[in-house]
């Protein structure tokens, strides 16, 4: 299991969604991620300006946004200087939108919807490396703390949370414990559900756990992915354009000897 209690992963910052640190893991080479550098969450957009000090405390050096144009528009970040260091790395899959549309409608079943989630990390992992080569080079480039985040902070996020934990060496047992936390963050479950209701839309809870949580098959699907276009991790680097340098440049920044 992980090295650090699970509760303790998660950033009570006001108005923040799924709000983690993904450090603290051991690597399979015996060292451990450096905790307060590496962030994970959903949207920004809530965070009120007597949170700003909060955030800020964090030291964050680049904010990868990874949702898409339409959901910046309708849920912008906050504009004060803590959030300016965002660049906007934008990513909407199409069989996401297609997931949204009919699990509102309303037309597919459980395990359908399930299928659904498994198709949009497959095509997030296949379809979109010249975005995470973006996002990876951010990584690369500061020195300080590095946030990735996307609506939920779960499916987009999620991939990439996972590739960053693959390149510094955690086990993928270690990556998938880190991947599923995402189901104990009751507040991106009450927000969904508030935010939909504002939008005039009626969701039972079978679906509403579907938007909100992720599955075990869900990051096995998008791995598979890898292995099948790329030839596993090392290919999708090479794809990224990340370098053995860059690989050592994160390590020697983000690895400390455990304890």
């Amino acid at each position: 299991m992980g090295t650090a209690a699970e509760d303790s992963r998660f950033i009570h910052i006001p108005g923040s969604l799924n709000f983690r640190d993904f450090g603290g893991y051991i690597t399979e080479d015996g060292r451990r991620i450096r905790r307060g550098y590496l962030f994970r969450s959903g949207m920004l957009t809530d965070i009120p300006a007597s949170a700003t000090a909060k955030f800020a405390g964090l030291d964050i050096g680049v904010i990868c946004d990874m949702r898409s144009h339409d959901e910046v528009a309708l849920y912008p970040t906050p504009d004060s200087a803590a959030f300016d260091c965002q660049i906007h790395v934008p990513i909407s899959p199409g069989t996401s939108q297609s997931l949204r549309a009919s699990m509102e409608q309303m037309q597919n079943t459980a395990t359908e919807r399930v299928q659904f989630m498994r198709e949009v990390t497959r095509e997030i992992a296949r379809e979109h490396v010249a975005a995470y080569a973006l996002v990876l080079r951010a990584l690369v480039e500061t020195e300080r703390g590095f946030l990735i985040h996307c609506m939920a902070g779960k499916d987009r996020t999620g991939f990439g949370a996972a590739v960053i934990k693959l390149i510094l060496g955690v086990s993928k047992p270690l990556v998938m414990e880190d991947y599923l936390l995402t189901n104990q963050a009751s507040d991106l479950i009450t927000r969904t559900r508030s935010r939909m209701k504002d939008q005039g839309h009626s969701i039972d809870e079978s679906t509403l756990k579907i938007m909100t949580g992720v599955e075990q098959d869900y990051l096995e699907a998008a791995m598979d992915e890898i292995d099948q276009y790329f030839g596993g991790l090392n290919g999708y680097l090479e794809a990224a354009e990340i370098t053995q340098q860059d690989i050592s440049h994160l390590k020697s920044r983000l690895l400390e000897q455990s304890p």
